[in-house]
């Protein structure tokens, strides 16, 4: 009876411990635990912040490296001189890297580990106070400063008014929300289609005649203009609304 007791203990704790190894095996990637571990734990976090100090954009203002992952739950080592960290791959906001670290004692490779880490990246970006409808020109009264989580390319936003005042929404913006710079378009005075005024003029005569606007443009831009008199296609810089000069 005691015997059988026995048997039956060790073959439930040879289970367990072959449970446990079964799990720790499937788990590729393993949080690093800084009660397990704190010295790995704050080289990957100082390794990771001094690669994002050098490569991410000046829009950033504020980052977090955040849920720092080991390959295997592995250890730095214990000495080394030297390590360099390869950037494999970056998720299409940045939001997660992953990549390996390879360490080096007196030139030589000692070690190599996988690392991923997830990182929250804060900007002061321009916010829409208001709905802005498909079409409007943007003023400045519509917007505000705003420092918030980006989701996406920080290249995506605008951080200054002076990138919005005088756009046009090509899309609506949602109130409280950053206007992407993909909604906006630029403001133009005389639109492809337009019927406009053609001067050309010097210090002796002034000309003008009516015409046609063939491409969009804005005040001091080149455009494309047809002489309806003559029938001729010309280049004429805009002067404002409605107003094309043309040289003779």
């Amino acid at each position: 009876m005691i015997k059988n007791s026995i048997r039956r203990l060790a073959c439930l704790t040879l289970l367990t411990v072959t449970l446990a190894a079964a799990s720790a095996g499937a788990a590729e990637q393993r949080a690093i635990s800084a009660a397990s571990d704190a010295k790995t734990a704050a080289f990957f976090q100082k390794a990771l912040s001094d690669h994002l100090a050098k490569t991410l954009s000046d829009t950033v203002s504020e980052y977090r490296v955040l849920n720092i992952s080991a390959s295997g739950n592995e250890k730095i080592p214990t000495q080394f001189d030297d390590y360099r960290l390869t950037v494999l791959r970056t998720s299409k906001g940045g939001e997660t890297i992953i990549g390996e670290v390879t360490f080096y004692n007196k030139g030589t490779e000692i070690k190599q580990i996988g690392v991923s880490a997830r990182i929250e990246m804060q900007a002061e970006v321009v916010v829409a106070n208001e709905r802005i409808s498909k079409g409007t020109v943007i003023t400045e009264g519509m917007l505000r400063m705003e420092k918030i989580v980006i989701h996406g390319p920080a290249t995506d936003f605008c951080t200054d008014f002076a990138e919005v005042t005088g756009q046009v929404a090509e899309r609506s913006i949602q109130p409280n929300r950053p206007v992407p710079k993909a909604n906006l378009a630029k403001a133009v005075d005389v639109k492809a289609g337009d019927l406009v005024l053609m001067v050309a003029e010097n210090d002796e005569v002034k000309l003008t005649t009516r015409g046609v606007a063939k491409k969009d443009g804005s005040i001091g831009e080149l455009i494309p203009v047809l002489n309806l008199r003559s029938n001729k296609r010309l280049f004429g810089r805009v002067v404002d609304a409605g107003t094309v000069q043309v040289n003779f």
